[in-house]
């Protein structure tokens, strides 16, 4: 069996996983209609009282406020990209049918990656269109969306929610069981973090807050990194984890 091989196979557990393709349209489907409804009340708010709004609200910035709701399906898919097959058994027949456990794992991780930007792709620019709907004559004109940053914001929100999967995967992998990575990392991305941050600028360091900033205007804290800095950080958290995951699958009986 090639890498290639590898790949379609696991390409295939994931496109037959009936939990991983109600993920995904889950998370498009209630993703798109909150950013809808986001803007919607962005937009309100600006003809009823624009003094409401903070100052350094743009339709950039509100355009990607949504992705943050589907930050924990990508959470759910790169959980359950690899628990099923601890739960029922199946990682044992995965391991004999491929020559190499780190083939294994590296093909799990391209077959994951492929889902989390397919979904993605058809997510993120939809909520920011949604959004943009939801704001009515306060939203960008469809020329408009090309002449400022929106397009490298919704390249950057692309690339966190593609890494966002493959650290849970990691994290998975890691604790072989999903109910701690679904706990520990759905809590962090949707509340903890954030928290945190009001406590100590090392929250910045966060992969969740560090890859946000890829697709967020920076709100100009003195300890804020960039957009790049950001998306090293998240990065970085990805490699440190996937090279524990990877160790860990290697030695440890299935």
């Amino acid at each position: 069996m090639t890498v290639l091989d590898t790949v379609r196979s696991e390409a295939v557990k994931l496109r037959t996983l009936p939990s991983v393709l109600v993920t995904c349209l889950v998370t498009a489907t209630a993703t798109i209609g909150l950013s809808y409804l986001a803007g919607w009340s962005v937009g309100q708010a600006l003809d009823t009282d624009p003094s409401l709004l903070v100052g350094d609200a743009s339709p950039e910035r509100v355009g990607l406020d949504g992705t943050a709701y589907g930050q924990a399906g990508m959470v759910v898919l790169g959980v359950l990209a690899v628990s099923g097959e601890y739960a029922d058994g199946q990682i044992r027949t995965s391991l004999l049918a491929v020559p190499g456990r780190l083939r294994l794992l590296a093909a799990k991780a391209a077959a994951l990656a492929g889902a989390a930007l397919l979904t993605a792709l058809v997510t993120v620019p939809g909520a920011f269109a949604a959004t943009q709907a939801g704001l009515g004559d306060h939203g960008l004109s469809w020329s408009g969306v090309w002449d400022g940053p929106a397009p490298a914001y919704v390249a950057g929100a692309l690339l966190y929610w593609v890494l966002l999967a493959l650290l849970s995967a990691g994290v998975t992998v890691i604790v072989r069981n999903a109910v701690v990575p679904l706990v520990v990392l759905i809590s962090t991305v949707l509340a903890l973090s954030f928290y945190l941050s009001l406590a100590t600028g090392l929250a910045d360091f966060l992969p969740d807050r560090a890859g946000a900033l890829m697709f967020r205007e920076s709100e100009g804290y003195a300890h804020e990194l960039t957009a790049v800095q950001g998306g090293a950080v998240m990065l970085a958290w990805v490699v440190a984890v996937g090279l524990v995951a990877a160790v860990l699958f290697r030695r440890r009986d299935a």
